[in-house]
């Protein structure tokens, strides 16, 4: 069984760089992490892999060469494969246009599954999976919770739409949009492992292997157009310890009857 994981880096909330000049976050200089519906969408073809050796994990994603390395311990941790799709013409694309991205990069392989998360924590517009999709012309389903069996005919899923959890048998080929819910541990990479020369199992795709039309990828092949955006940042708030006594039972009612919680 093949698997394809396609996994986005986003701003870590905590540590990221706005450009007010450009009104866009600097993805150069903020930190990334992975995002964690996409960790789980990745954890889940490892396990698969864990009990079926035979089973083959991509990794793919799209952002700036400095994903180099992060995306080099995915295969220190266990796949066979990791992909970076980069390229400065890239820049300022949209979901639409990332679709069209990687789908270019994905007609020429053979996959039974595609995974990946349903949202971002830096856009929750859960459009990506399901353009693909369309895009390829395969089946998808998106929130799901559970993916109960997995084959290169089908995949038995667990799917949360509308308060109502429904139970699904979907034909592979699929795109697979899984959500933080599942739960599942990635793990890390082991310390005989760290630093290991993965060059033969990494590769870099630009434009110029994908030969995109410069029009249509970028911020200026992208139909959505933002008006304004709003940084937000988290205010850090003073913490305190109280015993677990009468008197610090009464401190926590009180906090709670000042906040309007009783």
């Amino acid at each position: 069984m093949k698997i394809i994981c396609l996994v986005k880096f986003v701003p870590d909330t905590e540590k990221f760089v706005y450009d007010y000049e450009t009104d866009k976050i600097d993805r150069d200089m903020s930190r990334l992490i992975l995002n964690p519906d996409d960790k789980n969408a990745l954890a889940f073809a490892m396990m698969q892999k864990k009990k079926d050796p035979s089973t083959y994990v991509e990794v793919v994603t799209m952002g700036p060469m400095k994903l180099e390395e992060p995306m080099k311990d995915f295969v220190r941790l266990g796949a066979d494969q990791a992909v970076l799709i980069s390229d400065r013409q890239f820049a300022g694309s949209d979901s639409l246009v990332t679709s069209r991205i990687i789908s270019s990069y994905l007609a020429s392989k053979d996959y039974d599954l595609l995974l990946t998360g349903t949202h971002t924590l830096d856009g929750g517009t859960g459009h990506v999976g399901p353009q693909i999709a369309e895009i390829m012309g395969i089946n998808q389903f998106s929130n799901i919770v559970a993916i109960k069996e997995a084959t290169e005919e089908f995949s038995i899923v667990e799917a949360l739409q509308e308060e109502k959890t429904y139970r699904l048998k979907i034909q592979n080929p699929s795109v697979l949009s899984v959500t933080h819910q599942m739960n599942l541990r990635l793990g890390f990479v082991r310390y005989e492992n760290i630093g290991r020369n993965v060059d033969d199992q990494f590769s870099l795709v630009s434009n110029e292997t994908l030969k995109l039309l410069a029009e249509k990828i970028g911020g200026k092949g992208s139909p959505t157009k933002v008006r304004k955006n709003v940084v937000v940042k988290r205010e850090q708030v003073a913490h305190k310890v109280v015993k677990v006594d009468d008197e610090g039972i009464e401190e926590v009612v009180q906090f709670l009857k000042e906040k309007g919680y009783l």
